[in-house]
């Protein structure tokens, strides 16, 4: 079996992923990138930040990115507690250079982050998940995984970044990961079209619905999709008796802001449910390692910071191995 000799491992493709990949391959590392999955492929988490525009401008993918991205200058909050909605308009910050952002599908763009860091000279492999990771006592790394037909392949490094997301490969396998009890939220999403945006300007940008039992997203998407989703306590989402689907239109149904405005809306797909989404582990690296984004933690996305922490540890993060390697 061929053993695939690096500097750097890198094991996933998100946004964190495929960020450090892209700054250490640029600064001459020799970087392999190992992803689970063939892209483009789904993902939640569609709302970015306006601190995000200039880290997608030192990757160069800005222009990319304004293709495929909805304009979102704002955020919208609502609460059945109060009179009327709260606006956030992001051009009310302090930098008034980060006056918007932008609501994207994940899959198109992890796609552009990942093809930029091929481009930027790291190896791309996909469809290889990433099973065993030891660390010799003579040092480096040394990652084992398998193709989807099984086949194993080895890679050998000086250093391994763990960006595997909430698979949360090393945490896991060291056992350090630890829930947030204060925040141990699930969430239950689905796509709708017709959903009845704000207007004019405004129609970009992300709501927030508060309930009775949490807090829903409504983020509009360029291509006319609106992804919808409500975060609850996990014991709450345990005490559904119908299919996920099902149980998605009876939470919007228990919110009449957010009900009125998918009246004439269809769902394009069946819901999913995803659990455990407040953690992190107990460190964030070791002899030979460091953990990025999701990988180390995460927190309720209220505010929509995961893909902007996940970017932004990347950056800190390539600074590390950088240092640590030279």
């Amino acid at each position: 079996m061929n053993v695939c000799q690096v500097d750097v491992v890198v094991v996933g493709g998100g946004p964190a992923g495929s960020t450090i990949a892209t700054l250490l391959a640029q600064r001459g590392e020799n970087v392999v990138l190992v992803e689970k999955d063939v892209h483009p492929r789904f993902h939640i988490g569609e709302s970015l930040l306006p601190m995000n525009l200039p880290l997608l401008e030192e990757l160069g993918v800005k222009e990319a990115v304004d293709r495929i991205g909805m304009p979102k200058y704002g955020v919208e909050f609502v609460s059945p507690w109060h009179d009327g909605t709260t606006m956030l308009d992001f051009a009310q910050s302090w930098d008034k250079s980060l006056f918007y952002s932008y609501e994207v599908r994940r899959s198109e763009f992890d796609h552009v982050l990942l093809q930029n860091a091929a481009a930027k000279g790291a190896r791309v492999i996909e469809g290889c998940r990433i099973s065993a990771v030891e660390f010799p006592p003579d040092g480096g790394v040394i990652a084992t995984g398998h193709d989807g037909d099984g086949q194993e392949r080895r890679f050998a490094g000086k250093f391994l970044v763990d960006a595997s997301g909430r698979d949360t490969l090393l945490a896991g396998r060291l056992a350090i990961k630890q829930r947030n009890r204060r925040h141990a939220s699930a969430a239950v999403f689905g796509h709708f079209t017709g959903a009845r945006r704000l207007p004019g300007k405004a129609a970009g940008n992300i709501s927030i619905f508060w309930f009775a039992h949490g807090w829903f997203w409504f983020i509009p998407l360029a291509d006319g999709t609106t992804s919808i989703g409500a975060v609850c306590p996990p014991e709450f989402m345990k005490s559904r008796k119908t299919d996920v689907t099902s149980f998605l239109a009876s939470l919007i149904s228990q919110c009449p802001a957010l009900a009125e405005r998918l009246a004439d809306a269809q769902m394009t797909g069946p819901a999913t449910a995803t659990g455990n989404y407040s953690y992190r582990a107990e460190q964030m690296s070791g002899k030979n390692f460091i953990m990025i984004g999701d990988a180390y933690a995460f927190i309720d996305p209220v505010f929509s910071t995961g893909v902007y922490l996940a970017m932004k540890s990347a950056f800190l993060g390539a600074d590390v191995v950088t240092a640590t390697l030279r």
